[in-house]
């Protein structure tokens, strides 16, 4: 994530350089319409940017998925691109508005309205065009950023049910086009025919495309499974079911701590953690009732029924070189199952050690992970938060001796894993480079 989050830095530096090159006099000048005329553009053409990213982000490609080391890690990108550009919106906006609102309460007096220098005569055509298209490039991404804004606090109000935030998500597509015609359209024409202009053309194009391919529903349509329910199990003390799939022959497998979209019926898909051995013919998920969706799932769910599979997707690498802590939060075990069947009677790796901590245990499940774990040579710790105090790294230190000479692999709740990261850092622990994680929030 260190990485990536250099290379995003990089690319607002490079795009800033760029945009200061086309903007000389930003510095020297002292007209309060001059810079908001060159930071109204900035404002947009980075805002526009990085919206383009995450609609590239969003398409679920398998190319982005390895260069960002999992589909979560992509999601986390995704969602903080998509609020960081909605900002810089927000800002833009208020840059054209403000002054405006001012010069109609007579605090400020606009300037005689100066033109771009006259382009060349073979595009003056164009030029007398595009001019004529402001007032309607201007009230379609007025539109647009409305639309856009509005679908972000329905995307970020976390009680909202999947089905809105889905189509939230959905409509997040056209917003995007339509503030695509809108900065186009009123790019500078001191611009035109620098690298900012085609960078931001590029950008324009690239992302219009990511948006028509989520809006014709070609978003991981490459990646999808027919399957049938094979059974279900239901453990009512820790409200999870087990739903065991019979995938089509196409399928091609999965590795452990990989997850999928599945799909029943005419609902909505939603991601789900892989329990089952990378070997086994069949798949099996544990599914914990969290949700509108997963709530009563299992009523609604009978051997026989189709199931669309879509994945696997995520990149969690359980590397087996030095001893490792592994440490569960609640449905978070699920990505551990499955790399325990993998280290069935391979006991020759170095010492591991798995705390599973959730608000009350069902017996039958933590019966089939102690013998699991068994099997596995894993150490298990089962904590329950109904009647014990929750994990923390002095426990683990108890139990295990000093962390800095493990790996920490952890699967839960976000706000567990800040406590727990935090705690971390006060034992000077390497978190970049031992610490690994799913982003268990991908909304």
């Amino acid at each position: 994530m260190k990485t990536t989050r250099n290379v995003i830095w990089v690319m607002i530096a490079t795009i800033s350089t760029l945009w200061f090159a086309v903007e000389p006099q930003f510095f020297t000048s002292n007209n309060l319409f001059e810079w908001r005329s060159a930071i109204i553009q900035y404002s947009g053409i980075l805002s526009l940017i990085l919206m383009s990213i995450t609609m590239i982000l969003a398409m679920r490609l398998s190319v982005i998925e390895n260069w960002l080391s999992g589909m979560d890690k992509a999601y986390r990108i995704h969602k903080w691109l998509g609020i960081s550009s909605i900002a810089l919106g927000i800002s833009h906006w208020l840059w054209y508005q403000i002054p405006k609102w001012l010069v109609m309460a007579g605090i400020l007096t606009r300037p005689a309205r100066q033109h771009d220098s006259k382009p060349a005569a073979t595009e003056f055509s164009w030029n007398a065009w595009v001019n004529n298209l402001h007032g309607f490039a201007e009230n379609i991404g007025e539109w647009g950023f409305y639309l856009l804004l509005a679908l972000l606090m329905i995307s970020l109000w976390a009680t909202v049910k999947y089905k809105p935030f889905k189509l939230s998500h959905r409509l997040m597509s056209v917003a995007y086009l339509l503030i695509v015609v809108h900065s186009v359209l009123l790019l500078k024409h001191a611009y035109w025919g620098e690298p900012i202009y085609y960078l931001t053309l590029g950008f324009a194009f690239i992302g219009s495309i990511a948006a028509m391919y989520s809006l014709l529903g070609f978003v991981g349509r490459s990646n999808r499974h027919a399957a049938v329910v094979v059974s279900t199990r239901y453990f009512p003390q820790a409200e999870t079911m087990e739903l065991i799939l019979k995938p089509n022959s196409a399928w091609q497998g999965h590795t452990a701590g990989q997850f999928a979209y599945l799909q029943f019926g005419n609902e909505d898909p939603h991601p789900f953690t892989f329990v089952s051995s990378t070997n086994d013919p069949e798949i099996r998920f544990l599914i914990k009732a969290l949700g509108d969706f997963t709530t009563g799932l299992y009523e609604r769910v009978k051997i026989g029924d189709a199931v669309t599979v879509e994945g696997p997707y995520g990149r969690v690498n359980f590397g087996l070189n030095k001893p490792q802590i592994w440490i569960a939060g609640g449905v978070g075990i699920t990505a551990f199952f499955a790399i325990l069947e993998t280290l069935k009677g391979k006991t020759n790796h170095p010492q591991i050690d798995l705390f599973y901590c959730n608000r009350g245990i069902d017996n039958h499940l933590a019966d089939e992970l102690y013998s699991l774990t068994q099997q596995a040579g894993v150490r298990l710790n089962v904590i329950d938060t109904l009647h014990s105090p929750r994990l923390n790294i002095d426990y683990i230190a108890t139990q295990c001796g000093n962390v800095n000479d493990y790996d920490f692999y952890f699967c839960g709740p976000e706000i567990f894993s800040k406590t727990l990261t935090k705690a971390l850092a006060t034992c000077h622990f390497n978190i970049e480079k031992s610490y690994h994680e799913e982003l268990f929030v991908m909304r």
